[in-house]
């Protein structure tokens, strides 16, 4: 009786190990079956970004303006401000010379004591001041034209002063000036009077325009109604010296200041092999980027080809204007398209059947081919067209065009579909 019990005892082990080997073995028979079609293989989601069709070169500011220079060595008050903008007849500087003028003073104070001693007035070498009528009224003047802020009539009149201000001075001085007749002496008077009141040079706008006192090209890029000279090879040899700008000293023949036509001005881009040149004409509107900044309007002005897939595009430029008046040279970019995209790795790309596409794993992890529409291509990436708003784009076939289903932002891309086939199961 107690045999029977261990012998049932025991029926249940060897029933359950015999499975568990059973198993076992039906596992290794069936494992190589699922995995004939299964793969794990790396995948990858598009990324949206927008695609820019542009063509790239140079872009050279084109300003009409008047360049101002100093007349003489000085100090500059300047009465507007870096781009500001002014009428016609408005003071923009005031250069007050640092030339040393004494001895012009004292050949004045000569020929004044020679008209003296030969108009009989008074006699030379003696110095006896009373303030006379006629002292007393230029000191009336002096006061009147620091008044009325009129600083030329002012020192002209402190010349003046000077003059009919008894000074000591040696007979033998004026031998050669009592040689001279006193209408000479008068005329001479006259004229070192008049070179004397000069002592500084106003500088008032011809033009209404934006005041600059930033030199970045010198007149190198000055636009004087035609465009003729602004040939690309005229364009590649400029060469462009540290940005110099005005201070409160100035030197004689220096700039000054520039009055700049805001309302016309331009940017010209030099083209080296772009074969994309050929896509623009005269009057279009573009978009350009200067120096990877915001984008700016402007309508084609001018195209100066030099030969195939070279040239000049002139841009008539409609804002933009202050970020770039003081700049001669910056890289450009001529948009030519921009459009929302996706990008891909370039090695996702491939061709099934004449046609160029990717393939996606689909949500039961089986391979599917998508078509895909290259918008522009390198070596690492792919920029595809994103379609409608149903994700559908137009293909060219024989028939005609034919509107597809591509992909979408949510699908998983093969990054090596040389190592799949379509429908094929993976990951």
């Amino acid at each position: 009786m107690v045999r029977k019990n261990k012998r049932s005892k025991r029926k249940p082990l060897k029933g359950l190990l015999a499975f568990l080997l059973f198993s076992l073995v039906l596992f290794f028979l069936i494992r190589p079956i699922f995995t004939i079609g299964y793969k794990k293989l790396a995948t990858a989601r598009p990324k949206m970004t927008t695609y820019k069709n542009v063509i790239r070169g140079q872009g050279y500011t084109i300003l009409s303006q008047s360049q101002f220079y100093a007349k003489n060595d000085g100090i500059v008050v300047y009465g507007a401000q870096e781009g500001e903008r002014v009428p016609v007849d408005y003071e923009i500087a005031t250069v007050n010379f640092q030339d040393d003028f004494s001895s012009q003073k004292d050949d004045l104070i000569r020929i004044q004591a020679a008209i003296d001693y030969k108009s009989n007035k008074k006699a030379a070498g003696k110095d006896s001041y009373q303030e006379t009528p006629e002292i007393k009224k230029t000191i009336e003047k002096i006061q009147t034209s620091i008044k009325d802020n009129d600083f030329q009539s002012m020192v002209s009149d402190i010349n003046n002063l000077d003059l009919i201000t008894p000074h000591n001075v040696n007979i033998s001085e004026l031998s050669e000036l009592l040689n001279e007749p006193l209408e000479a002496l008068e005329e001479k008077k006259e004229a070192l009077s008049k070179a004397l009141s000069q002592t500084r040079s106003r500088y008032i706008s011809t033009v209404p325009g934006v005041i600059s006192y930033i030199f970045p090209a010198g007149k190198s890029l000055n636009y004087k109604g035609s465009f003729d000279k602004f040939s690309l090879a005229y364009l590649d040899q400029l060469h462009f010296n540290p940005i110099q700008q005005s201070g409160v000293r100035v030197k004689k023949g220096k700039p000054i200041f520039r009055i700049i036509d805001n309302l016309q001005w331009y940017i010209a881009v030099s083209i080296h092999n772009n074969s994309k040149l050929k896509d623009l004409e005269a009057g279009q509107e573009v978009s350009l980027v200067l120096n990877k900044k915001e984008a700016i309007k402007g309508i084609i002005k001018e195209i100066k080809e030099s030969q195939d897939k070279e040239g000049v595009i002139i841009i008539s430029m409609e804002e933009g204007f202050e970020e770039n008046y003081t700049k001669a040279k910056q890289n450009a970019e001529i948009i030519l398209k921009q459009e929302d995209a996706y990008t891909v790795p370039a090695k996702a790309i491939v061709e099934q059947k004449k046609k160029t596409g990717v393939y996606v794993q689909d949500i039961h992890n089986l391979v599917r081919f998508v078509p895909v529409k290259i918008l522009a291509q390198n070596d690492d990436w792919a920029y595809l067209e994103k379609g409608d708003m149903k994700n559908k784009i137009t293909l060219d076939e024989k028939n005609g065009e034919k509107q597809v289903q591509t992909i979408t932002y949510e699908d998983n891309i093969v990054l090596d579909p040389a190592s799949v086939q379509e429908k094929q199961l993976i990951n």
